[in-house]
């Protein structure tokens, strides 16, 4: 998953500092020098520093996350916060309001720190989106972990220059898409600087100009060499399939959830050019890795869409309703999955469709910036979401004669990914390549309900109950299919 941002910030402390006129001539972007030291994976907590320079005259804001991708009170993590001189010497606070201020004489600096405690439980699908420390693993993500700081009048939107020196624990590595010069990290943007530390495995693999490094951590009850070739293969399947121009540092992610969970389960997230996935797997080793497989290919080609984009609104219908049923075009391409997982995995989507009581009352358009705040936004955005791309992907098929799929309208997307992109592409580049204008209306725009049963009629395929599902309705072929239809079929299956 590849969260939308939300505003930053609850905790807010002012920093009102006495800097002479001379100083302040030449105005510079405050800037922090940062050592997350004394990781605890017992404790599962970490204690920063951070020196922070060039800050602005009068009264500064310094500022922690608080609510990131329907997680809230982020900033409850924050305990024994204290800022000094750089002499070392403690400034006292005075509450204001919701924030601090504190007074110095010194000439645009101070050190701020502070402890980072990790150990809360959060729904287990939000545990990959924060950062976390466990036995196993660590994964700290800057952007809940390190301040902002800007003056009072400004919102501090813009992650600060940024320089980090991280103490490992014992025997852990350290792995990050980050620059490093001489054990020190220069962090070209805080909010999507991801830090793995474990005892892992890892390989790397050149995809074009992708490099890509895949790190894993923990025991699993499927083999390493399920996992290394599996990256590698998705990401050069799905650079293919939009003709990637991508290159630099790309890493992946698998790492234990960082507290016990029972069953079999998932959480991941995209920031920039890393995937984050933690799993739990379950006694069953062939369903475990199915379910890997079909979220590492989801989460991969988040890297394109949407964090290759420039995106002006939240269209998540479709970076993440789109992506889901892509993850399943990338596994069929890769011969891992077949013509009925295919189809079984549409009519799960559509199951849980039917389930949802704002089917007729949201659209995808209208669900999406509300995904976080409601469950039911949230389950149409992925469920209905994969649903109609697959019912677009076979309308765009049988027009087309199999000449067509999704992919050709993503790969025309990403061709023009450098302009702004919002719904209004979407749809138009969505439009370009058939008769779709009822299935945008009705199925993205509107909220006309979806009968499976008869839109898949045309193609060839049926809902019919099945034996070998207990008498489950299950997505199949038709007995009889017209010369059309089977090369449709024979189409998805070879996709």
């Amino acid at each position: 998953m590849t969260p939308g941002l939300k505003p930053l910030i609850q905790i807010s402390v002012l920093l009102a500092l006495l800097v002479s006129p001379a100083v302040c001539q030449i105005r510079q972007s405050p800037s922090l020098d940062c050592h997350i030291l004394e990781i605890s994976p017992t404790n599962r907590s970490a204690t920063i520093t951070c020196s922070a320079t060039h800050l602005p005259t009068g009264k500064t804001r310094l500022q922690f996350v608080d609510q990131f991708a329907g997680v809230d009170q982020l900033s409850d993590r924050v305990h024994a916060l204290k800022i000094s001189t750089s002499t070392n010497v403690p400034l006292p606070l005075e509450l204001r309001g919701n924030g601090l201020v504190f007074f110095t004489a010194n000439s645009g600096s101070a050190t701020i720190r502070y402890e980072m405690r990790l150990a809360r439980a959060f729904d287990p699908a939000q545990h990959a989106l924060v950062s976390s420390i466990g036995p196993d693993a660590a994964v700290l993500m800057m952007a809940d972990l390190l301040p902002r700081i800007c003056s009072e009048a400004e919102s501090c939107e813009t992650p600060n220059p940024t320089t980090l020196k991280l103490s490992a624990p014992n025997d852990w590595q350290i792995a990050t898409t980050e620059r490093q010069r001489s054990g020190v990290y220069e962090l070209a943007d805080n909010s999507k600087a991801v830090f793995f530390l474990a005892r892992f495995r890892e390989r790397t693999a050149n995809v074009g100009n992708m490099n890509l490094r895949i790190a894993v951590a923990g025991q699993w009850n499927f083999r390493d060499e399920d996992i290394f070739p599996l990256a590698e293969a998705i990401a050069r399947e799905q650079a293919a399939m939009i003709a990637s121009r991508e290159q630099g540092e790309f890493l992946v992610l698998l790492t234990p959830f960082p507290q016990p969970l029972t069953g079999l389960r998932s959480s991941a997230v995209t920031l920039g050019r890393t995937v984050v996935l933690l799993l739990n797997p379950n006694n069953d080793s062939i369903q475990t890795l199915k379910h890997f497989r079909r979220h590492l290919a989801h989460e991969m080609f988040h890297f394109y869409l949407p964090n290759a984009f420039r995106i002006r609104e939240n269209f998540d219908w479709f970076w993440e309703g789109f992506t889901r049923y892509v993850a399943l075009m990338t596994l069929a391409r890769l011969n891992l999955l077949t013509l009925d997982e295919y189809l079984d995995a549409i009519n799960g989507e559509y199951e849980a469709y039917l389930f949802n009581p704002q089917r007729g009352q949201l659209s995808l358009i209208q669900a999406s910036p509300d995904k976080f705040s409601s469950p039911a936004s949230y389950d149409l955005v992925y469920r209905k979401g994969m649903l109609v791309a697959a019912l677009y992907d076979l309308e765009l098929r049988w027009q087309s004669r199999s000449k067509r799929t999704l992919a050709d309208a993503i790969k025309a997307l990403y061709a023009n990914a450098e302009r702004e992109i919002g719904n209004r592409e979407v749809l138009g580049e969505l439009g370009k390549l058939g008769d779709f204008s009822r299935l945008i209306r009705d199925d993205i725009e509107g909220t006309r309900e979806i009968d499976l049963a008869e839109r898949v009629k045309p193609y060839g395929l049926k809902i019919e109950q099945s034996p070998a599902t207990r008498n489950r309705a299950r997505l199949m072929a038709a007995s009889k299919l017209n010369e059309r239809q089977k090369a449709l079929l024979s189409s998805l299956a070879r996709f």
